[in-house]
């Protein structure tokens, strides 16, 4: 079985042949809106200074425990423990939000992703699940068990779920993206370029959407068009980090070749 656990983001396929670890779901993802951190991620959480993420830490921990039982406060105090690698902590956090708001799709959700980030798969399944039914019409919910069914070794499960958030979230990119990383776990690189290749098309698709389209081409002999898709559009800086991960991965004895030997074992 794949672990998946850690940070949730986008980035989910560069994990996978960087790191050999899926991210979930970025479904849950929030846009920041200017002086306002409890709609950051963890992953943007990640990228700010020592400084930024201290005064972040007094106030998120502050405003969730003046109200434990608020959703909001709740999420962003758990994002900001997964940045800092506190998933145990961050668990805790969206159980003790979930147990007080059971019909809030929200909390649910930001729930069954931190038991997931620990591996409780078992668990996020069942919280997931009873995100659905409290939010029938939420695109995410199901992308999230799709992430959560992959992790458990079944991925013809899974992708009924993508479908289904599609079905919901017309050609979303993130969702594409996430049914992309399942074929590439079933080592179907052909059709997850395909799937990458449609969400990195579409209005609104990370940049993130970007380089792991990349890294399948990369991994499928495409060198010089994965690294044209891996430079297009991004600062020089970002485009050597870029051409970074994608030797990584495809180097003999990397990443993907470590990842394909275990796959195959």
């Amino acid at each position: 079985m794949i672990d998946r656990s850690g940070l949730s983001g986008k980035t989910a396929l560069a994990v996978v042949l960087a790191a050999l670890a899926l991210s979930g779901c970025a479904s849950v993802r929030k846009p920041m809106t200017a002086g306002q951190y409890q709609y950051m991620s963890a992953e943007e959480i990640a990228t700010l200074s020592p400084s930024q993420r201290q005064m972040m830490n007094y106030r998120l921990e502050t405003a969730f425990l003046s109200r434990p039982g608020n959703v909001k406060s709740g999420v962003a105090w758990s994002e900001y423990l997964k940045a800092e690698g506190r998933y145990s902590e961050a668990n805790q956090v969206m159980r003790e939000v979930a147990a007080r708001n059971p019909d809030s799709g929200d909390a649910l959700l930001h729930y069954a992703e931190t038991q997931a980030a620990l591996g409780h798969y078992p668990d996020a399944l069942r919280t997931i699940r009873d995100a659905e039914r409290v939010a029938p019409r939420d695109w995410r919910t199901f992308s999230q068990e799709g992430l959560i069914l992959d992790q458990m070794g079944q991925p013809m499960e899974a992708r009924m779920r993508y479908r289904q958030a599609l079905s919901l979230s017309p050609k979303n990119p993130e969702v594409l993206s996430n049914m992309a990383v399942s074929y590439v776990l079933t080592h179907d690189l052909a059709t997850a370029e395909n799937y990458l290749r449609e969400a990195n098309d579409r209005r609104g698709a990370s940049s993130e959407v970007q380089i792991n389209l990349a890294l399948v081409l990369a991994l499928q002999g495409k060198q010089q068009e994965a690294q044209r898709v891996a430079t297009a559009g991004v600062s020089a800086e970002q485009a050597q980090i870029n051409l970074a991960a994608l030797q990584a991965a495809t180097a003999p004895g990397g990443a993907w070749e470590q990842f394909a030997v275990g796959a195959g074992g």
